[in-house]
């Protein structure tokens, strides 16, 4: 199951461990409904890697 994150109407942002089509969850500072937003990316490819140690073209 991934982790989302979701925004209650007062703006209390959660995140949160549910399924895939988990629209909205009960907030738990206000106990409204907080609907699931769109969150920033933190993914980040950093030094050699994969390809460049293994998988691209080698010239000779």
């Amino acid at each position: 199951m991934p982790v989302y994150e979701f925004e209650c109407p007062e703006g209390t942002v959660t995140e949160r461990l549910v399924e895939m089509g988990a629209e909205e969850i009960e907030c738990p500072k206000c106990r409204r409904k907080a609907k699931k937003i769109m969150s920033l990316c933190t993914f980040e490819l950093k030094g050699g890697g994969w390809y460049s140690d293994g998988y691209a073209s080698k010239k000779s």
